[in-house]
């Protein structure tokens, strides 16, 4: 029996393509033991995993431990989110862009983003996310895009129709990755991706495309306490502790330090008070 280690890099039906072998690669089809099923655990795209030949197939026979875990959609092991932004069609949402960046710094998971369709609008809403210390890129500015990537394990992440596979057929040339055109009448994309898959990012990185989406729900990818979420909040997190009084919310109380005004900072209540109300429901 020979055993081999690899990288989840797409399933279908079932079905589990690893990247196995180091330095000669060699792309596996296997499914899951037979315990995974009985234990109600799945492997996820991203997954390190061990492969083992029985009889004539290939099975995955165990799943090393997750350094972190997206369950919408399932990717496993990142380092980065890049979240694309298009400044006009769709036209973004700053709610649900720090949804996002919030989801990514809870999993350990570096939010970086690369905005599309430039525009002064678009250089004014970077500027916003390069205040509060994110990295941020062009989609034109593919050399600087891919060296920052080199290495990592990465997805793109945004709402439908703002050009992620676009961006990835660019990045990875040669896939041919399905585009579509925006939906002119609900002012947003039509979903052009379906599933998710690992792609070969220069020598030693993967780079996911995800399906697009219109709203994100922070509180459904995992435990999110009220009184953590300016953690999540790069800019805030100096601030942190210096409030007049303890157990401050920075919803406007007596003495509080947090600046008031901006999208971040309405967007921070609006989290705070979504993880709050799931606090109370449980």
């Amino acid at each position: 029996m020979s055993v081999m280690n690899g990288i989840v890099i797409t399933s279908v039906a079932g079905n589990y393509k690893v990247m196995c072998g180091q330095p000669d690669f060699e792309l596996i089809t296997c499914k899951p033991k037979g315990l995974f099923r009985l234990k109600k655990i799945s492997p996820c795209i991203g997954d390190f995993v061990t492969v083992e030949r029985e009889g004539g197939d290939y099975v995955i026979s165990e799943i090393a431990p997750r350094r972190n875990v997206l369950v919408r959609p399932p990717l496993a092991n990142l380092d980065c989110g890049v979240i694309v932004v298009s400044s006009c069609e769709p036209r973004p949402n700053a709610l649900v862009i720090d949804r996002l960046t919030v989801i990514l710094e809870n999993q350990g998971i570096e939010p970086v983003f690369v905005f599309t369709k430039l525009d002064k609008k678009a250089a004014d809403l970077a500027a916003v996310y390069e205040g509060a210390g994110f990295t941020c890129f062009e989609s034109g500015d593919l050399a600087r895009l891919t060296g920052f990537l080199g290495g990592k394990t990465s997805a793109l992440i945004g709402n439908s129709g703002v050009g992620k596979t676009t961006l990835l057929n660019a990045l990875v040339p040669g896939i041919e990755a399905a585009t579509g055109e925006i939906s002119r009448k609900l002012g947003r994309g039509r979903h052009t991706t379906r599933t998710v898959a690992l792609y070969e990012l220069g020598a030693s990185g993967y780079l996911a495309d995800t399906p697009g989406f219109s709203t994100v729900v922070t509180t459904s990818y995992g435990e999110l306490l009220p009184e953590d979420v300016a953690l999540y909040f790069r800019e805030f997190v100096p601030l942190i502790g210096k409030c007049k009084f303890g157990g401050c919310t920075h919803h406007g109380e007596e003495g509080c330090v947090f600046p008031k005004g901006g999208s971040r900072y309405e967007s921070y209540l609006a989290i705070y008070d979504e993880a709050k109300k799931a606090k109370d429901d449980w």
